[in-house]
């Protein structure tokens, strides 16, 4: 199975001010992850407002990025959501159209309260889009699933044949490493934590997504690069501007928020949330765009 290998971005969903999507963007906005040397896209999922958006949206957005990275992105389609239908139907699509992988994290309403059901539910997804890696998405922060992971790779092994990875946003570096080594290091573990980058990298790590790679990911490939050369100091000194810069976001309501805005200062307005989610307002962007100048974001941030 092939694997990431790699650093790849969770995009924003360019949207218009009435709340359509503005595909028009996308274009631009591969030629920018391309040109900060991001190695792919995963799209729709939580900064993407994936699951704010309907089927059709998403498989819309799906064929843009696919037409527009022209095969020097990996596009990885995240297809979670509450309804599986339109889940397994996401994911054929995503295969159909020329995908590099597909992704689910557990539905948030009426989630999975056993290891078996968690098994079966990756299982229909994966098996959906049968030529493609399927990476689980596990972030219980935002879905409250805390079911095993190890428990999902073992049974992985026997019941998933394109069961890739898993992309993990959570604290429980006990698990992640016993992740690492299951069925001998056969299933990446994409680190999914930008404020503790430097700890995905202690613990082995070479592969992620991340939101605020979308910002500033020179910042994390130095410190990748600083830490294969063993200066501990300079990793540290650029994980606490990605502390300092993710402290700024908590304070705009989080990357999905505020961390869209930014993406205006750097030349790609990606638009709105959308509704239930609070669009920054004109007032709150020019003290996001103060707070940021304070801590030299800017610097170091993506061009």
């Amino acid at each position: 199975m092939n694997r990431i290998d790699g650093y790849i971005a969770a995009p924003f969903t360019p949207m218009l001010e009435n709340g359509d999507l503005n595909l028009n963007l996308i274009p631009e906005y591969t030629s920018y992850l391309i040109r900060n040397n991001l190695d792919g896209a995963f799209i729709c999922g939580s900064t993407g407002e994936g699951a704010l958006l309907n089927k059709e949206e998403r498989m819309a957005l799906v064929e843009k990025w696919i037409e527009a990275s022209k095969g020097k992105l990996k596009i990885v389609v995240h297809t979670g959501g509450t309804n599986l239908r339109d889940q397994l139907s996401l994911a054929a699509h995503a295969e159909k159209a020329g995908a590099w992988a597909v992704a689910a994290m557990a539905p948030a309403f009426l989630p999975p309260s056993r290891n078996e059901e968690l098994i079966s539910y990756c299982k229909a997804i994966a098996k959906s889009a049968p030529g493609l890696p399927f990476y689980y998405y596990h972030i219980p922060a935002l879905n409250g699933v805390h079911l095993s992971v190890t428990e999902l790779l073992s049974a992985a092994q026997r019941e998933i044949p394109n069961f890739a990875g898993v992309k993990y946003t959570y604290l429980n570096m006990f698990e992640f490493e016993q992740c690492r080594h299951i069925a001998e290091g056969k299933y990446e573990m994409m680190w999914g934590l930008d404020e503790m980058f430097l700890d995905g990298l202690a613990y082995g790590n070479r592969s992620g997504v991340g939101g605020t790679y979308n910002h500033c990911f020179s910042l994390y490939s130095d410190m990748s690069k600083a830490y294969q050369l063993k200066d501990m100091e300079k990793c540290r000194e650029l994980q606490h501007k990605s502390h300092q810069f993710c402290e700024i976001l908590g304070k705009y309501r989080g990357n999905i928020m505020g961390g869209k805005r930014i993406m205006k200062f750097l030349g790609l307005d990606c638009g709105p949330n959308r509704i239930p989610l609070q669009t920054i307002s004109d007032q709150e962007e020019i003290m996001l765009k103060k707070d940021l100048e304070a801590i030299g974001f800017f610097d170091y941030c993506n061009h």
